[in-house]
Formats: C-alpha cells, sequence, structure tokens
C-alpha cells in the first residue's frame, strides 16, 4: 500500500502535465466549461510543478533548491501585494493571491520545461 503511493505521488511530480491535462479533462466532463476547467487545472496543479521543478534542480545540481523557492514565492507574493496597492490602494487578498497563484504557475511550468530540456542535454553531454 505504501509502495503504491509512493509510486503515485512520484509519478505526480515527474509528470505534472499528465496530471493537468486529466484535471481539465475530468472537469470540463463535469462542468462542461472551458475556461473554468482551465484555470481549475492551473489552481491545483502549480504545487505540482514547483515541487517538480525543486526535484530536478536537486537531482541535476546536487542542492535543495526548497528554501531559494520559498523565498522566491515570497518576494513574489510581496510584489503582487505592491502592485495590487499602487494600482487599486485597496488591497483585496483574494484578487492578490489568484494573480500571484496564476503567475507562480507560469513561472514554474516554464522553469519546469526549461529544467527538463537542461537535464536532458546536461546528461547526454555527460554520455558523450
Amino acid at each position: 500500500m505504501v509502495d503504491s503511493l509512493s509510486y503515485i505521488i512520484a509519478f505526480m511530480i515527474t509528470l505534472p502535465f499528465v496530471i493537468t491535462y486529466t484535471v481539465y479533462l475530468l472537469s470540463f466532463k463535469v462542468f462542461k466549461k472551458k475556461w473554468y476547467s482551465i484555470h481549475l487545472a492551473v489552481n491545483t496543479t502549480t504545487v505540482l510543478y514547483i515541487i517538480s521543478f525543486g526535484t530536478i534542480i536537486y537531482s541535476i545540481f546536487s542542492i535543495n533548491p526548497f528554501g531559494y523557492i520559498l523565498i522566491l514565492l515570497s518576494f513574489m507574493l510581496i510584489i503582487c501585494i505592491f502592485i495590487h496597492w499602487k494600482l487599486y490602494t485597496d488591497i483585496i487578498f483574494k484578487h492578490v493571491w489568484k494573480r500571484f497563484w496564476k503567475i507562480t504557475f507560469l513561472l514554474f511550468f516554464t522553469l519546469h520545461l526549461v529544467s527538463i530540456f537542461y537535464g536532458l542535454f546536461y546528461n547526454i553531454n555527460l554520455v558523450l
């Protein structure tokens, strides 16, 4: 039982694209709303991309990046709060959090792709 759970978690961290697409398909079948399904898939799998990126960086460089990731996320949240405050003067944390979470998804989705390609090329160069 524990082994199967660890395999499922490892699969989710290794291939968050598949999980994102699966969440999108399931939510689209249930709700029949394309954009709602996209937003639900993005919101639910952002954490997977963060963990996956940290795991890839750890496997390539043998350093633990999760402290740096937490600092980056805190800094990004502060910047989002500051921008929201400058634009609207009233800080509505729900709106700030939504924007922060979507920016986080875009950043870590991109970093995940870049780190995958870097890791592939890095390992190919080690073999050759």
